[in-house]
């Protein structure tokens, strides 16, 4: 356990025990005493943000190093700042087209958002993956590539610009980049890195800022059943000591992300736990059966966003335009190949 300071009664625990170990979660000394809500309930409401530039895979090339040392955190740091001067310089007025046939980004929006510079250690580690299992940090695809509902639609012979569908949720105004706020971390900073906790006696709303995301957990309760899938899917939690937990699982396949493969079958266990008044250690695991050969667990830290810090609405929705704009690219380029022909 975490914490052992706070009376609380541990409620329904098998709902996620039939695959998680506690062993397999980092575990903390602290002696941080958690503020309590009116209902008795360990205090996590407030503004959050995961801003760290530790990568959710480890380079292949560190092998199963798991932690960097304070000398390489400084190096690292200090080349990302760097990096991130780089991009704010001005650009040259006199500048070229850029060279025909070459892929044109949306880089300048990148560049506005801005880069993470900074390394947040979980535990006092400096990690070099939020990923710490399997061994490497890396996620164990089943297959090559893995076999998600965009995958088995492009083997039927369904093209990736064929329809709406088709295409990433993201895209789409679907959902955040991954399957729940927080568990596919980005390299730059944006609204996608920041959340927001509500409790009250029954209920935690987990707020996210990026596609106006509100994920509503059930404590105490059941999945429901029959299940049908959803995006974010079906959460429920509890409360073990200073912990919550939550079990999320019935989510929609088409919530597949390129960064993290995913079918019907996913399921994810979260554990937020407060370690201080401005950080809780964020630990998730994540099983799915069709994509990964074995389960994975990371670790994050989440801090808190300083005072006078908000979160602002996200205006991307279904349909916009954007979508319809692509759809009518792609046919147009199939009306100028007819005629080609």
């Amino acid at each position: 356990m975490f914490y052992s300071v706070i009376p609380l009664r541990l409620v329904i625990p098998v709902v996620v025990g039939c695959w998680f170990s506690e062993s397999s979660f980092g575990q903390s000394s602290s002696t941080y005493n958690v503020p309590l809500t009116e209902h008795g309930h360990p205090d996590l409401q407030g503004l959050w943000s995961d801003q760290t530039r530790t990568p959710f895979e480890r380079p292949t090339a560190l092998g199963t190093k798991r932690n960097y040392t304070e000398t390489e955190i400084a190096e690292l740091i200090s080349a990302a700042q760097r990096a991130a001067e780089r991009t704010q310089q001005p650009l040259d007025a006199g500048r070229g087209a850029p060279p025909a046939g070459v892929t044109i980004t949306n880089q300048p929006d990148v560049n506005f958002n801005g880069f993470v510079t900074t390394y947040v250690p979980v535990n006092g580690e400096y990690r070099t993956s939020i990923i710490i299992e399997p061994e490497n940090g890396r996620l164990p695809y089943k297959d090559d590539p893995p076999m998600d509902i965009f995958a088995k639609r492009a083997a039927e012979g369904f093209g990736e610009f064929d329809g709406p569908e088709n295409r990433p949720p993201n895209e789409r105004c679907l959902g955040i980049p991954g399957q729940l706020p927080l568990i596919m971390p980005l390299p730059i900073d944006g609204p996608w890195r920041n959340l927001q906790i509500v409790q009250n006696e029954d209920y935690v709303l987990i707020y996210g800022e990026y596609h106006v995301t509100a994920r509503i957990v059930r404590l105490n309760g059941s999945h429901q059943e029959p299940a049908y899938p959803k995006f974010y899917g079906d959460s429920i939690g509890y409360w073990e000591e200073s912990t919550l937990v939550i079990h999320t699982k019935s989510f929609k396949p088409d919530q597949s992300d390129r960064r993290l493969r995913s079918s019907r079958a996913l399921e994810v266990i979260e554990r937020f736990t407060p370690v201080s008044p401005t950080e809780i250690v964020f630990e998730y695991q994540i099983k799915d059966s069709e994509i990964y050969t074995e389960r994975v667990t990371a670790q994050m830290t989440l801090q808190r966003m300083p005072e006078g810090q908000k979160l602002y609405e996200s205006g991307c929705h279904e349909g916009n335009y954007s979508l319809p704009s692509i759809l009518a690219g792609a046919r147009r380029q199939e009306a100028d190949a007819r005629l080609a022909q």
